[in-house]
């Protein structure tokens, strides 16, 4: 068993003492002492934002993340959606699901996708004959669509979007170049990587230098072309993207994936997927868009409802300010891999954890754990603001 990064790199291998108690916890034989010793452990994997490795297989990994159960505030380990299955006599291959979860819908959630694998975002074109449109319909075609927000939620986590630090703040240039480095990673098809076709903004004059680079382009062969914007904008509606640069917005004639199930208010991070509409045509234009709605234009960190906006706002402002009194705390949202995707996950420098939700109505039965907090339990902001300040600040040095 490995600790990986959520880019695949290899942290450390477990130590046997530490294999045997992660062993145990899944199994359900620990208890007192033991039991606790299990639950810090995993949290601290959780709260440093790493996986866990199964080495049950020789030919591939199963991967698996520390998951919080929002009802009843225990964790417990859960497969990666997308990623292989253990072995048959592994003691990790029990996939333990909450009733009602993302696995139990018909909409899969969003997936974290390999690197250095084709990413097959969308199909060939369909026969002239065919009464379905173009690059939709069909559970298979729906697929594809669907790997576009995995695609997008993806590259959020491997560049670190998803977490926020005083000390590891970056401008919105050098935000958006994270994520341009991570799409290096990821071949449209074979050995074309998806950063040789990324435009970064979505209006009229790059999307032309996109399409004039996609028609002089060798690397496709026969295949069809296509390319990706991606762009902080402003909202999605009647399938049309707006981002405050044009009154008019830009059509997309398929799908509009969102992060978590639900529309929310802008400003949103888009990935869209631009390809021509039929085979022979020199015809481009927008064919499906994904978006995941994030804290403001400057600092892309995802947000899950528009309820979280100032609520997270005052968490960014407070750890600011408590990195300005020495102490160091650092939030992660996981945006992969669980079903509890209102949660955010604190560390601090003193190995300290804290797990919150903002939302204004509990998911489920409030939870027990010490180290899980809902702000619908304290009576205003500011309470849970002092809350949080006086966690992490009383014990430093």
């Amino acid at each position: 068993m490995r600790i990986i990064e959520k880019n695949g790199a290899l942290v450390r291998t477990l130590t046997p003492a530490e294999q045997v108690l992660v062993e145990g916890f899944v199994q359900g034989s620990l208890d007192g002492h033991r039991l606790l010793q299990a639950n810090q452990w995993l949290m601290k994997v959780r709260g440093q934002g790493q996986w866990l490795a199964c080495d049950c297989r020789t030919d591939a990994m199963p991967v698996m993340n520390v998951t919080l159960n929002s009802s009843t505030g225990t964790l417990f380990l859960k497969n990666n959606p997308g990623t292989a299955d253990h072995a048959p006599e592994c003691p990790f291959i029990k996939d333990e699901r909450e009733p009602g979860s993302a696995g139990e819908r018909d909409e899969p959630p969003a997936a974290w996708l390999a690197p250095d694998v084709p990413l097959r975002l969308i199909g060939e074109f369909r026969p002239a004959a065919s009464t379905e449109c173009t690059g939709s319909g069909g559970a298979s075609t729906r697929k594809e669509q669907h790997r576009l927000l995995s695609l997008l939620v993806t590259l959020i986590e491997a560049s670190g979007l998803n977490v926020y630090a005083t000390h590891l703040k970056k401008d919105l240039t050098r935000q958006f170049a994270e994520l341009r480095g991570v799409a290096t990673r990821y071949p449209l098809i074979e050995r074309v990587p998806a950063s040789n076709y990324l435009e970064t903004r979505i209006d009229m004059k790059h999307m032309m230098m996109l399409k004039s680079r996609l028609k002089d382009s060798t690397a496709f062969g026969n295949q069809r072309r296509y390319g990706l914007l991606l762009d902080c904008v402003d909202e999605v509606r009647t399938r049309k993207v707006f981002n405050g640069r044009s009154d008019n917005g830009f059509d997309f004639q398929g799908y509009h994936w969102l992060w978590g199930g639900a529309r929310s208010s802008g400003p949103l991070l888009a990935l869209a997927l631009y390809s021509p509409t039929t085979a022979g045509s020199h015809y481009y234009e927008i064919i499906h868009v994904a978006t995941v709605p994030v804290l403001s234009k400057g600092q892309l960190f995802p947000v899950l409802r528009e309820e979280e906006r100032e609520p997270l706002k005052m968490l960014v402002g407070l750890i600011d300010w408590m990195a300005g009194k020495g102490v160091n705390v650092v939030m992660r949202r996981p945006v992969i891999g669980g079903d509890v995707m209102d949660e955010l996950v604190l560390t601090s420098d003193l190995d300290r954890v804290l797990s919150v939700s903002l939302m204004n109505q509990p998911l489920g039965p409030e939870p027990s754990s010490d180290t899980f907090k809902r702000l619908a339990d304290f009576k205003s902001l500011d309470t849970f603001r002092k809350y949080v300040a006086g966690f992490f600040m009383r014990e430093r040095d």
